[in-house]
């Protein structure tokens, strides 16, 4: 019972530390343990994409959370690459504040994931029986995911976890038989079965250093000069004992050890590893395999010497060696005996340095002879090393290292990593949301793309502003959609289209800012996009940026941008939809939505805008019509008290006297038509 309420401490910690959780209209429990499983067991995916892997309480076929990776990364869409090399892994969590392992809850989560796999069962007819629009989606990128991995001979597998607050590890025998129906399934897809209880969840959030301990077969050779801080050893290891060093207490590679290294493991079917693997289980062979290999470089905060041999290494990471290090494991793993050859020796080095800097340096060094990602070695920039400085100062967690901050146990939408801040900037200076969204690795394909969002001339306040825009549009729409009642398709809409709010919102308040230009104030019409090379005195966002960084906290008026944003989005969507026939939700995949449908009816709102204003003679400047002898003033918002409150905080109010409001429709619809009085014609 005790352990239960340590529990409730630590889930009270996380919504106090990010107030902005409680926005979100999902299961307070589920929340709370995918941010605790983040880290270990999910790749530590950026928040969003935790949370999107959330699948509602409702229709969610007893599967709480699901996410599909492909050798380690997150896969989004159908149209991820897959080949024969590649390792792909759905993870199915079931998460239920109860004492103990349910068989009704554990037999429900079985049929779900019988169902995603039952290839016969249309879509349609899931939905029929109950499953969510979550569910709906997740279970048809599986499919497609799973059929294109048969046709490509890529391995595919499941892992299933059973989350509860039991202070226990009590699994019943009809839940171990219903696992094994799991196992024997008809598309032999390999299963494995993990559970959680309250002391796991608790080990989860614990925050103490992580030790390993290093024995060389001699007498290592110590890297130190006098003056400078980093330090080292480096010698050899017998590889069993190097193998048992890395493993957890129930003999699992601890697979979080290799993060730091900016290139995955790429499978055991890749020629060069399954030279190394063969290499290993050959008793002849193994004894040149330090000759054949470059071996492992493990960094540590500290390294302390147990013997004359051993050292303990704190926080240590495998930043070069990733793919041999996971080779030597299924070499070990498939021995009956759990055993390499004595004769296989690895060289190992160990590096000494708690300077973060230093770290990336040596890992983009120590990878620099492999092929790695554009987007990876791109952490290192002196840009980014200083974008992330400026953001720090407004207490923005720029995270341009895989996992910096979130091992230090911050989450939320305060960490922002480096893929997330590309699609962030890309969003707002070239209003492409779709793009930077499903095809942000482009973003660092060339300079030239790159020099557009990340550029040394650039004012880094615009990375400042971007950010804070981004994560106030994440709260607001959370917000909307908990006190909100939508139909189910405006509901994904607005869950889904945060990126498609931030190109509009972005546009609109460029749009809206006041500046001074030798001494007049001035307005700009519609900027389609922000070259954030230019300089000071030419730059427009430089021109804006007291206006635009001074109104992002005020809370009331971005929630006026925000619902005119909406109406903005829907128009879009309608208009989509009557043009090419598709569903609501395949907007999300087209390129080219932003340029042929957002832009558009952004042209059309602020030209509805500026004809307004000159019917009025000025005053505010959100949606003024003409019906019959009298001027209305159209916004969509939920609350007579909430459009007060927004008149009231608009850099151009009109006198709160000077509104009445005459006639509401449907509260869902959220619209409102307010009389401005004064200017009757």
């Amino acid at each position: 019972m005790s352990l239960k309420i340590l529990v409730d401490d630590q889930i009270e910690k996380l919504f106090s530390d990010n107030p902005e959780l409680s926005s979100i209209k999902k299961n307070k429990f589920e929340i709370s343990v995918a941010s605790f499983a983040n880290l270990k067991y999910l790749n530590g995916l950026d928040f969003d994409d935790l949370i999107d892997g959330i699948m509602g309480e409702g229709g969610d076929e007893g599967i709480d959370l699901c996410y599909l990776y492909c050798n380690g990364i997150l896969v989004k869409d159908d149209q991820h690459q897959i080949t024969k090399d590649s390792t792909i892994k759905v993870k199915f969590f079931q998460v239920k504040k109860e004492d103990g392992f349910s068989t009704d809850g554990f037999r429900k989560l079985k049929e779900g994931i019988e169902e995603i796999f039952n290839l016969d069962l249309p879509l349609d007819q899931l939905q029929k029986i109950g499953a969510n629009q979550d569910i709906l989606e997740m279970a048809d990128l599986i499919r497609k995911i799973f059929r294109k991995s048969r046709l490509d001979r890529a391995k595919f597998s499941c892992e299933v976890y059973y989350v509860t607050t039991s202070p226990d590890i009590n699994i019943s025998e009809k839940i171990q038989l219903l696992e094994d129906e799991l196992k024997k399934n008809t598309l032999a897809i390999p299963f494995e079965f993990e559970y959680f209880g309250a002391q796991k969840i608790l080990d989860l959030t614990s925050k103490t250093d992580e030790q390993i301990e290093i024995k060389f077969d001699s007498q290592p050779l110590n890297i130190s000069e006098k003056d400078i801080e980093t330090t080292g050893f480096a010698g050899f290891v017998n590889g069993n004992e190097l193998i048992k060093s890395l493993l957890d207490k129930d003999g699992n590679f601890k697979s979080h050890l290799t993060e730091g290294n900016i290139r995955f493991f790429l499978g055991e079917d890749k020629k060069i590893n399954s030279s190394i693997i063969d290499s290993a289980n050959d008793a002849i062979k193994a004894s040149n395999f330090w000759a054949m290999n470059n071996g492992l470089t493990i960094i540590g905060d500290t390294i302390a010497p147990l013997d004359a041999k051993g050292y303990s290494i704190t926080n240590p990471q495998i930043v070069n060696g990733c793919q041999t290090i996971h080779c030597l494991y299924l070499a070990y793993s498939l021995d009956a005996k759990n055993n390499l050859p004595e004769t296989l020796k690895v060289f190992v080095k160990l590096v000494k340095t708690e300077n973060p800097d230093t770290q990336t340096d040596i890992i983009s060094a120590t990878n620099s002879q492999n092929p790695v990602k554009s987007a990876s070695l791109k952490a290192n920039d002196h840009i980014q090393r200083n974008i992330e400085k400026h953001l720090l100062e407004a207490g923005i967690l720029y995270e341009r290292r895989d996992n910096f901050y979130k091992r230090q146990g911050y989450t939320g939408n305060k960490v922002i990593g480096l893929l997330k801040m590309a699609q962030i900037i890309h969003t707002v200076v070239n209003k492409e949301a779709v793009l930077a969204v499903n095809d942000t690795t482009t973003l660092f394909d060339t300079e030239t793309k790159y020099n557009l969002i990340f550029n040394d001339k650039a004012d880094f306040d615009i990375y400042k502003f971007s950010t804070i825009l981004y994560q106030k549009i994440w709260t607001i729409k959370n917000s909307d959609i908990r006190t909100n009642e939508y139909q189910s398709e405006q509901r994904d809409l607005i869950s889904k289209g945060g990126f498609i709010f931030l190109h509009i919102m972005s546009s609109l308040l460029m749009t809206d800012a006041e500046y001074k230009e030798e001494q007049v104030v001035k307005k700009s019409k519609h900027i389609k996009n922000i070259l954030i090379e230019t300089p000071a005195r030419k730059n427009e966002f430089v021109k804006r940026k007291k206006w635009l960084l001074e109104n992002l906290e005020k809370e009331n008026f971005l929630e006026t941008y925000y619902e005119i944003a909406k109406e903005i989005f829907f128009k879009s969507t309608d208009e989509y939809i009557k043009t090419t026939g598709k569903s609501k939700n395949s907007l999300f995949k087209l390129r080219g939505f932003d340029k042929d449908y957002i832009r558009p009816q952004i042209e059309k709102y602020l030209t509805e805008q500026e004809e307004a204003h000159q019917v009025t003679g000025g005053g505010y400047n959100s949606g003024v019509k003409l019906q019959s002898s009298k001027v209305f003033l159209r916004l969509n918002f939920c609350a007579k008290l909430k459009i007060c409150a927004s008149i009231d905080h608009h850099p151009r109010s009109l006198p709160r006297e000077s509104f009445h409001v005459l006639k509401q429709k449907k509260p869902q619809s959220g619209l409102f038509f307010i009389l401005l009085p004064q200017y009757a014609i």
